[in-house]
């Protein structure tokens, strides 16, 4: 690897890094504003296969497939009484690992993939949960920032045992 390509990891790993803290946080405007107009947000349906077929997750059935606006839908109503699923928010800390620029182009379009472990606790509960996989992100540079224009989030487990999913990946 030779400087630029050190340089340009190290620009995505501080980008995901700042993102994992506003999720963290609680800070979903802020996270928000990281997102492309043009985003798909999606979490495809892990599926057993005998053998080492691949991919072992279906293209077509999705825990989530968001558009920014249904998105934005999804931030709006964390701040609303009606997200029961999240009051009182859930502790969350994003383990961010393994960041790997697959794609470049200086100023234009960027394709990173990276893994992601995320553990959760709520309220008083002595459960947690710990959700792990892989991050398949696209990115676009806008007005001087990279945005999140795609993220296709491979859950490791092909049984997700958490209550709901009312976080972000």
């Amino acid at each position: 690897m030779n400087m630029e390509e050190m340089l340009v990891t190290c620009q995505f790993e501080k980008w995901l890094y700042d993102e994992a803290q506003l999720l963290d946080d609680i800070e979903f405007d802020h996270w928000f504003d990281l997102m492309h107009h043009s985003l798909r947000y999606q979490m495809p349906v892990r599926i057993n296969k005998e053998g080492v077929e691949r991919p072992d997750y279906s293209t077509d059935m999705f825990t989530f497939n968001d558009d920014i606006e249904l998105l934005k839908l999804r931030v709006e109503r964390l701040k609303t009484d009606y997200a029961w699923a999240e009051i009182p928010p859930s502790r969350t800390r994003r383990f961010v690992s393994n960041v790997r620029v697959k794609d470049y182009m200086e100023g234009e379009k960027a394709a990173v993939k990276s893994y992601l472990l995320i553990y959760r606790s709520r309220s008083s509960d002595i459960k947690h949960d710990l959700i792990s996989g892989e991050r398949n992100d696209e990115f676009i540079f806008e007005e001087g920032k990279w945005k999140l224009s795609k993220r296709v989030f491979i859950v490791d487990q092909s049984t997700i045992n958490t209550r709901n999913l009312a976080i972000f990946i």
